[in-house]
C-alpha cells in the first residue's frame, strides 16, 4: 500500500495542493471549515507528513486523537497545536478514533492503527478513558496530555483545561449582580469534568450569595442545540419560572433562546441567557450572546509546549494545567424584571 501524500489529501478535501498545505500548517488565512475538511481527510488516509529539520533528521511527530474534527472547538485547539508546533520544528497529525473502535481494537491493534514508531507526544481531545492509548502510551514511554478529559482520563496523564469552575461561578454571579434570584442551568453530560466543573461554579455563587441551590431548576442536557431548546420548553412548563438560564455551553444557550422566541418569551427583556464557549458567531446571533470565553487556540499551543517539556525530561512540568476564562457581556442578558426576582 502506497504512503499518501499531500496531493491525496487534497483531492480528498476538494482543494487545492497548496491550501491543503497551509491548512496543516497553521496558516491564519485558511477559514476554519476549510481547515477542518483539509485535517478530515488527513485524518481518513492516514496522511502523515515527512519533514526534515535543518540538520537533515526528521521533524518530531505529535499525533491528535478525537473522535470528531468537524467543531469549531477542535479546529482551534488543532490551530493552536500546528502554530506552536511550526514554531518548534513539530509536526502535528490529528487521527479520528470512533468511540465503537475505542472499545474493539486490543492493545496490540491500536499501536498497529494509530501510533507510529517515531511519534514523541499524543494529544487527547474531550476523550474518556476506554482506549488502549494510555497503557499503549506508557508501554512505549510515549508521553500524553489530555485536553478537556471525561472522568477516567484525568488521573492518568498531564490535563490541559480552562478555569471551568471559576467561569461557571462568574456566570452565575453576573446574572445574581443583575438581580436575577432563579436562576435555571442547562447541564451536560455528567462524565465530562469541565460540565461538572461549571456546574460546581454555579452552586459556589449561590451559596456564596446566601441562597440556596434549588435542584428543580437544574435541566439535563447534552451539549447540542436540541437538548437546550427543549430544557428551555421544560422551564416553561414551570407555574414559577426562571427569569435567567446559564447553559454550560452556547449551543444550548442558543437552543435555549430559540425555544424562548418561539413561545413569544423576550431575551433578555423576559428571560437572561448566559453561555459559555463563546463560539465563533454567537457575537452575531440575535441576541448577542453573553458567555464565558475559553481560550481554545491557547490550549492547543500549551498541548505542545507540554509534550515538548515531557519528552525532553524538564522538571516541573505541572499535572493539571488551567488557563483562564473571561466573562463577555453582550446583549442576552438585563436587570431583572421588577418584582421578578
Amino acid at each position: 500500500m502506497t504512503r499518501p501524500t499531500l496531493k491525496d489529501v487534497a483531492q480528498r478535501a476538494g482543494v487545492s495542493h497548496a491550501t491543503a498545505s497551509k491548512a496543516l500548517n497553521g496558516r491564519t488565512e485558511i477559514a476554519e471549515e476549510t481547515r477542518a475538511l483539509v485535517a478530515r481527510a488527513a485524518s481518513e488516509l492516514g496522511y502523515l507528513p515527512r519533514r526534515a529539520s535543518a540538520d537533515g533528521r526528521d521533524r518530531p511527530l505529535v499525533t491528535l486523537l478525537t473522535d470528531s474534527i468537524e467543531s469549531y472547538y477542535s479546529v482551534e485547539v488543532l490551530r493552536g497545536m500546528i502554530e506552536e508546533g511550526s514554531r518548534r520544528g513539530i509536526d502535528v497529525v490529528p487521527r479520528i478514533e470512533s468511540r465503537s473502535s475505542r472499545r474493539a481494537l486490543s492493545p496490540w491493534q491500536w499501536e498497529r492503527e494509530f501510533l507510529r514508531p517515531d511519534v514523541m507526544g499524543i494529544v487527547l481531545l474531550v476523550y474518556g478513558a476506554q482506549s488502549p492509548v494510555l497503557e499503549v502510551a506508557a508501554h512505549r514511554g510515549v508521553p500524553v496530555v489530555a485536553i478537556d478529559p471525561y472522568v477516567g482520563c484525568r488521573d492518568a496523564t498531564t490535563t490541559i483545561s480552562s478555569t471551568n469552575w471559576e467561569g461557571g461561578k462568574a456566570a452565575t454571579e453576573h446574572l445574581l449582580e443583575l438581580g436575577h434570584r432563579r436562576i435555571a442551568l442547562i447541564n451536560g453530560t455528567p462524565d465530562f469534568l469541565p460540565g461538572n466543573e461549571r456546574l460546581h461554579g454555579y452552586r459556589a455563587a449561590l451559596l456564596d450569595a446566601g441562597f440556596e441551590v434549588d435542584e428543580s431548576l437544574i435541566f439535563e442536557g447534552a451539549y447540542t442545540y436540541g437538548s437546550g431548546f427543549d430544557a428551555a420548553e421544560r422551564m416553561l412548563e414551570m407555574p414559577d419560572r426562571p427569569t435567567a438560564v446559564f447553559a454550560l455551553s452556547d449551543r444550548m444557550a442558543l437552543g435555549a433562546i430559540g425555544a424562548f422566541v418561539s413561545r413569544g418569551v423576550r431575551v433578555p427583556e423576559d428571560v437572561s441567557v448566559v453561555g459559555f464557549d463563546n463560539a465563533p458567531g454567537v457575537d452575531l446571533a440575535t441576541p448577542r450572546l453573553t458567555t464565558v470565553n475559553q481560550p481554545r487556540v491557547d490550549m492547543g499551543r500549551m498541548a505542545i509546549k507540554t509534550l515538548a517539556d515531557l519528552a525532553g525530561g524538564a522538571a516541573g512540568v505541572s499535572e493539571r494545567m488551567k488557563l483562564s476564562t473571561n466573562l463577555i457581556v453582550r446583549a442576552s442578558t438585563a436587570l431583572a424584571r421588577s418584582g421578578a426576582a
